[in-house]
Protein backbone atom coordinates (compact mmCIF):
# COMPACT_ATOMS: atom_id res chain seq x y z
CA UNK A 1 0.00 0.00 0.00
CA UNK A 2 3.29 2.32 1.18
CA UNK A 3 4.25 1.99 -2.79
CA UNK A 4 0.91 2.31 -4.36
CA UNK A 5 0.59 5.28 -2.39
CA UNK A 6 3.76 6.50 -4.00
CA UNK A 7 3.04 5.62 -6.95
CA UNK A 8 -0.77 7.87 -6.73
CA UNK A 9 2.07 10.54 -5.46
CA UNK A 10 3.98 11.02 -7.98
CA UNK A 11 1.18 10.96 -10.56
CA UNK A 12 -0.85 13.36 -8.75
CA UNK A 13 1.95 15.87 -8.75
CA UNK A 14 2.49 15.46 -12.38
CA UNK A 15 -1.08 15.54 -13.65
CA UNK A 16 -0.61 18.34 -16.39
CA UNK A 17 2.46 16.29 -17.47
CA UNK A 18 1.45 12.55 -16.95
CA UNK A 19 -0.10 9.62 -19.64
CA UNK A 20 -1.25 6.89 -19.72
CA UNK A 21 -1.14 3.78 -22.33
CA UNK A 22 -2.61 0.80 -23.05
CA UNK A 23 -2.37 -2.21 -24.81
CA UNK A 24 -6.11 -3.62 -26.03
CA UNK A 25 -6.33 -7.27 -26.70
CA UNK A 26 -5.75 -8.80 -22.88
CA UNK A 27 -5.28 -5.61 -21.03
CA UNK A 28 -8.23 -3.83 -21.96
CA UNK A 29 -10.60 -6.66 -23.53
CA UNK A 30 -10.82 -10.31 -23.24
CA UNK A 31 -8.93 -12.25 -25.05
CA UNK A 32 -11.27 -14.40 -27.22
CA UNK A 33 -11.07 -16.85 -30.52
CA UNK A 34 -12.47 -14.45 -32.98
CA UNK A 35 -10.77 -11.23 -32.94
CA UNK A 36 -13.58 -9.29 -34.94
CA UNK A 37 -15.55 -10.30 -31.96
CA UNK A 38 -13.41 -8.29 -29.29
CA UNK A 39 -15.22 -5.37 -26.91
CA UNK A 40 -13.26 -3.24 -24.23
CA UNK A 41 -14.86 -4.99 -20.74
CA UNK A 42 -17.36 -3.31 -18.94
CA UNK A 43 -16.48 0.19 -18.11
CA UNK A 44 -12.66 0.56 -19.70
CA UNK A 45 -14.78 3.00 -21.99
CA UNK A 46 -15.79 5.30 -19.15
CA UNK A 47 -12.66 4.56 -17.29
CA UNK A 48 -10.37 6.35 -20.26
CA UNK A 49 -13.07 8.74 -20.80
CA UNK A 50 -12.70 10.10 -17.33
CA UNK A 51 -8.93 9.92 -17.15
CA UNK A 52 -8.46 12.27 -20.35
CA UNK A 53 -9.92 14.90 -18.29
CA UNK A 54 -7.12 14.89 -15.36
CA UNK A 55 -3.81 13.94 -17.61
CA UNK A 56 -2.45 14.88 -20.84
CA UNK A 57 -2.36 12.46 -22.85
CA UNK A 58 -4.00 8.80 -22.76
CA UNK A 59 -3.19 6.18 -25.77
CA UNK A 60 -3.44 2.76 -27.16
CA UNK A 61 -1.27 0.81 -28.74
CA UNK A 62 -2.07 -2.47 -30.30
CA UNK A 63 -1.66 -4.46 -33.32
CA UNK A 64 -5.15 -3.80 -33.91
CA UNK A 65 -5.60 -1.74 -37.05
CA UNK A 66 -6.22 1.42 -36.47
CA UNK A 67 -9.68 1.74 -37.85
CA UNK A 68 -10.88 -1.17 -35.62
CA UNK A 69 -9.60 0.76 -32.82
CA UNK A 70 -11.52 3.51 -33.99
CA UNK A 71 -14.61 1.64 -34.12
CA UNK A 72 -14.22 1.16 -29.90
CA UNK A 73 -12.56 3.99 -28.47
CA UNK A 74 -13.35 6.94 -31.25
CA UNK A 75 -15.26 8.71 -28.94
CA UNK A 76 -13.09 8.76 -25.79
CA UNK A 77 -12.39 12.74 -26.45
CA UNK A 78 -8.47 13.76 -26.74
CA UNK A 79 -7.46 9.63 -26.85
CA UNK A 80 -4.69 8.73 -29.84
CA UNK A 81 -4.62 5.14 -31.18
CA UNK A 82 -1.86 3.52 -32.18
CA UNK A 83 -2.58 0.79 -35.00
CA UNK A 84 0.02 -1.73 -35.62
CA UNK A 85 2.30 -1.60 -33.33
CA UNK A 86 2.99 2.22 -34.22
CA UNK A 87 2.57 2.17 -38.26
CA UNK A 88 -1.10 4.01 -38.21
CA UNK A 89 -1.33 6.58 -35.89
CA UNK A 90 -5.01 8.54 -35.73
CA UNK A 91 -6.16 11.37 -33.18
CA UNK A 92 -8.98 13.91 -33.51
CA UNK A 93 -10.08 12.44 -37.35
CA UNK A 94 -7.17 12.62 -38.19
CA UNK A 95 -5.34 9.06 -39.32
CA UNK A 96 -1.64 9.14 -40.63
CA UNK A 97 0.64 6.20 -41.68
CA UNK A 98 5.01 5.41 -41.39
CA UNK A 99 6.47 6.04 -44.34
CA UNK A 100 7.47 3.40 -46.76
CA UNK A 101 3.97 1.23 -45.41
CA UNK A 102 2.33 1.51 -47.47
CA UNK A 103 3.87 -0.45 -50.28
CA UNK A 104 4.03 -3.48 -48.13
CA UNK A 105 0.82 -4.33 -48.97
CA UNK A 106 0.97 -6.16 -52.25
CA UNK A 107 3.42 -8.55 -49.88
CA UNK A 108 1.08 -8.92 -47.10
CA UNK A 109 -1.59 -9.40 -49.95
CA UNK A 110 0.67 -12.18 -51.44
CA UNK A 111 0.96 -13.97 -47.96
CA UNK A 112 -2.44 -14.09 -47.06
CA UNK A 113 -3.43 -16.09 -50.09
CA UNK A 114 -0.04 -18.16 -49.12
CA UNK A 115 -1.61 -18.98 -45.34
CA UNK A 116 -5.07 -19.94 -46.11
CA UNK A 117 -3.95 -22.52 -49.17
CA UNK A 118 -1.18 -23.96 -46.89
CA UNK A 119 -2.30 -23.38 -43.28
CA UNK A 120 -4.76 -25.75 -41.67
CA UNK A 121 -8.78 -24.40 -42.12
CA UNK A 122 -9.05 -24.35 -38.44
CA UNK A 123 -6.18 -21.72 -37.98
CA UNK A 124 -8.11 -17.76 -38.23
CA UNK A 125 -6.20 -15.83 -40.87
CA UNK A 126 -6.71 -11.94 -39.94
CA UNK A 127 -6.11 -9.75 -42.85
CA UNK A 128 -4.66 -5.80 -41.64
CA UNK A 129 -4.16 -4.32 -44.76
CA UNK A 130 -0.40 -3.63 -43.86
CA UNK A 131 0.65 -6.68 -41.80
CA UNK A 132 -1.57 -10.39 -41.17
CA UNK A 133 -1.67 -12.62 -38.54
CA UNK A 134 -2.01 -16.36 -37.58
CA UNK A 135 -4.53 -17.40 -34.70
CA UNK A 136 -4.23 -20.60 -33.80
CA UNK A 137 -6.14 -20.26 -30.76
CA UNK A 138 -8.92 -22.47 -31.78
CA UNK A 139 -6.30 -25.24 -32.57
CA UNK A 140 -3.67 -24.82 -30.33
CA UNK A 141 -2.14 -28.58 -31.69
CA UNK A 142 -0.78 -26.48 -34.66
CA UNK A 143 1.04 -23.90 -32.31
CA UNK A 144 4.70 -25.65 -34.04
CA UNK A 145 3.37 -25.38 -37.50
CA UNK A 146 1.89 -21.86 -37.11
CA UNK A 147 5.12 -20.35 -35.69
CA UNK A 148 7.55 -22.44 -38.09
CA UNK A 149 5.01 -20.94 -41.32
CA UNK A 150 5.67 -17.43 -39.73
CA UNK A 151 9.21 -18.22 -39.52
CA UNK A 152 9.80 -19.00 -42.98
CA UNK A 153 7.90 -16.59 -44.31
CA UNK A 154 9.57 -13.92 -42.12
CA UNK A 155 12.94 -15.05 -43.42
CA UNK A 156 11.42 -15.35 -47.45
CA UNK A 157 10.16 -11.88 -47.66
CA UNK A 158 12.14 -9.98 -44.93
CA UNK A 159 9.33 -9.05 -42.75
CA UNK A 160 8.87 -9.09 -38.93
CA UNK A 161 7.68 -11.74 -36.81
CA UNK A 162 6.35 -10.90 -33.85
CA UNK A 163 4.67 -13.56 -31.49
CA UNK A 164 1.64 -12.77 -29.30
CA UNK A 165 -0.31 -15.47 -27.11
CA UNK A 166 -1.50 -17.93 -29.31
CA UNK A 167 -0.75 -15.37 -32.68
CA UNK A 168 1.97 -15.38 -35.32
CA UNK A 169 2.32 -11.85 -36.89
CA UNK A 170 4.15 -10.42 -39.80
CA UNK A 171 4.31 -6.83 -40.30
CA UNK A 172 6.51 -4.69 -42.53
CA UNK A 173 10.25 -4.13 -41.47
CA UNK A 174 10.07 -0.95 -40.42
CA UNK A 175 11.09 0.77 -37.08
CA UNK A 176 7.70 0.88 -35.30
CA UNK A 177 7.25 -1.03 -32.25
CA UNK A 178 5.54 -0.32 -28.70
CA UNK A 179 8.73 1.19 -27.47
CA UNK A 180 9.28 3.62 -30.64
CA UNK A 181 5.81 4.67 -29.53
CA UNK A 182 6.25 5.01 -26.37
CA UNK A 183 9.76 6.41 -26.47
CA UNK A 184 8.30 9.23 -28.58
CA UNK A 185 5.22 9.80 -26.62
CA UNK A 186 6.93 10.22 -23.16
CA UNK A 187 9.14 13.01 -24.64
CA UNK A 188 7.81 16.38 -22.35
CA UNK A 189 6.35 13.87 -19.71
CA UNK A 190 7.78 13.41 -15.98
CA UNK A 191 5.03 10.34 -14.93
CA UNK A 192 4.04 7.33 -17.55
CA UNK A 193 1.85 4.50 -16.95
CA UNK A 194 1.60 1.56 -19.49
CA UNK A 195 -0.60 -1.24 -19.34
CA UNK A 196 -0.15 -4.30 -21.42
CA UNK A 197 -0.34 -8.47 -21.12
CA UNK A 198 2.20 -9.91 -23.74
CA UNK A 199 5.10 -10.25 -25.73
CA UNK A 200 5.55 -7.11 -27.77
CA UNK A 201 4.73 -4.90 -24.11
CA UNK A 202 8.24 -5.64 -23.13
CA UNK A 203 9.27 -3.36 -25.92
CA UNK A 204 7.07 -0.64 -24.14
CA UNK A 205 8.10 -1.45 -20.70
CA UNK A 206 11.73 -1.36 -21.76
CA UNK A 207 11.61 1.96 -23.12
CA UNK A 208 10.15 3.06 -20.18
CA UNK A 209 13.19 1.91 -17.91
CA UNK A 210 15.23 3.62 -20.77
CA UNK A 211 13.47 6.78 -20.18
CA UNK A 212 12.56 6.98 -16.29
CA UNK A 213 16.64 6.08 -15.81
CA UNK A 214 17.32 9.14 -17.59
CA UNK A 215 16.35 11.66 -15.15
CA UNK A 216 15.37 11.56 -11.68
CA UNK A 217 12.45 13.87 -12.17
CA UNK A 218 10.67 11.30 -14.23
CA UNK A 219 8.92 8.30 -13.34
CA UNK A 220 7.37 4.84 -15.07
CA UNK A 221 5.16 3.05 -14.25
CA UNK A 222 4.59 -0.68 -15.95
CA UNK A 223 1.61 -2.51 -15.22
CA UNK A 224 1.21 -5.96 -16.13
CA UNK A 225 -2.69 -7.39 -16.83
CA UNK A 226 -2.54 -11.21 -15.62
CA UNK A 227 -4.51 -13.57 -17.06
CA UNK A 228 -3.51 -16.96 -18.24
CA UNK A 229 -1.62 -16.34 -21.61
CA UNK A 230 0.25 -12.93 -20.30
CA UNK A 231 4.05 -13.13 -20.68
CA UNK A 232 5.98 -14.90 -17.80
CA UNK A 233 8.60 -12.04 -18.46
CA UNK A 234 6.20 -9.15 -18.58
CA UNK A 235 5.31 -9.94 -14.69
CA UNK A 236 9.07 -10.35 -13.57
CA UNK A 237 9.68 -6.44 -14.96
CA UNK A 238 6.05 -5.02 -14.14
CA UNK A 239 6.03 -2.39 -11.28
CA UNK A 240 2.27 -2.95 -10.70
CA UNK A 241 0.12 -6.56 -11.56
CA UNK A 242 -3.51 -6.30 -12.43
CA UNK A 243 -5.73 -9.33 -11.76
CA UNK A 244 -7.18 -9.38 -15.49
CA UNK A 245 -8.77 -7.04 -17.79
CA UNK A 246 -11.80 -7.00 -15.92
CA UNK A 247 -9.95 -5.66 -12.76
CA UNK A 248 -8.21 -2.63 -14.98
CA UNK A 249 -11.40 -0.34 -15.23
CA UNK A 250 -11.43 -0.01 -11.50
CA UNK A 251 -8.06 0.43 -10.53
CA UNK A 252 -8.15 3.79 -13.84
CA UNK A 253 -11.18 4.97 -11.40
CA UNK A 254 -8.61 4.63 -8.30
CA UNK A 255 -6.18 6.73 -10.11
CA UNK A 256 -8.56 9.23 -11.33
CA UNK A 257 -10.14 9.71 -7.99
CA UNK A 258 -6.64 10.62 -6.35
CA UNK A 259 -5.74 12.37 -9.55
CA UNK A 260 -9.07 14.74 -8.70
CA UNK A 261 -9.18 14.79 -5.36
CA UNK A 262 -9.56 18.36 -3.76
CA UNK A 263 -9.15 19.83 -0.66
CA UNK A 264 -12.19 20.77 1.34
CA UNK A 265 -12.73 24.33 1.90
Amino acid sequence: MERWASLLEKTRTSTGRSGFYFDFDGTLARIQIDPATVLPVPGAVEALTRLTSLVRSVGIVSARPVDFLQSRFGEVPGVVLYGLYGLERWQSGSATVAPGAERWKQVVSGLLARAREELPGAILIEDKRLSMAVHYRRAPRFEERAIQWGRDQARRHGMILELGPMTVELKPPIDRDKGTVLAQESSGLDCVWYFGDGAPDLAAFRALEGWSAASPDRKAVRVAVRHPDTDATLLHEADVIVQGPDAVPGLLDAVSTALDHRPRE
